[in-house]
This record gives C-alpha cells, structure tokens and sequence, in this order.
C-alpha cells in the first residue's frame, strides 16, 4: 500500500512541476506578472509535495 501512495504522490508532484514551468513560459511571454507569482506558489507547492518523497 505505501508504494501505491508513493507513486500517487510522484505523479501528483510531477504534474504541479510541469503545471508550474509552463506557467513560467506563459508569463515570461506575455509579460504577465499575476502568472508569475502563481507560478512561484505553484513552485513552493511542489517543494511541500517534494519532501515526503523517499530519497533514492
């Protein structure tokens, strides 16, 4: 059962990542600065997702 949870969490954290460098891009590109701070609380929000990953 925790590697099935283990595996939930690296796809979750995995997809906050891309959610979060794709925001990056678009607010780079449209010079959108609300994109931008979303894009760094998306950021953190992967960092809190990060840490309870086991290190391999």
């Amino acid at each position: 059962m925790g590697n099935q949870n283990t595996r939930r969490l690296a796809v979750v954290f995995t997809m906050v990542l891309v959610y979060a460098v794709v925001q990056v891009v678009a607010a780079v590109t449209t010079g959108s600065l609300s994109l931008l701070a979303d894009a760094g609380h998306m950021g953190t929000d992967a960092l809190g997702l990060a840490i309870p990953l086991p290190q391999q």
